[in-house]
């Protein structure tokens, strides 16, 4: 017995995942890192998060008030990030 084995027995049978790799090496700033990792784990405070737990919130996205408050809205499907997503990549392009 060792606490190495004791570690892969742990893990052993689950499937490897490498989407880690996305959020923590890359060129990012530490700040933008870390945003990336609470989106992925769906840990950011945003109103459906809110209304699970009870606390005030709206319940529209602020910048498009026209769908509910979720990660993916904000970052994928609200017109707003949209154009903002748009305008970043034109500038990469």
């Amino acid at each position: 017995y060792s606490a190495s084995s004791c570690y892969l027995a742990t893990f052993q049978g689950s499937m490897t995942c490498f989407s880690w790799k996305l959020i923590w090496k890359n060129w990012a700033p530490p700040r933008v890192k870390f945003f990336h990792w609470l989106a992925s784990q769906d840990r950011c405070w945003t109103a459906d998060r809110l209304a699970r737990r009870g606390l005030q919130h709206q319940p529209r996205c602020p910048l498009c008030d026209q769908a509910p408050e979720t990660m993916r809205h904000l970052l994928l499907e609200c017109p707003f990030a949209r154009q903002t997503w748009h305008e970043i990549l034109s500038w990469l392009w």
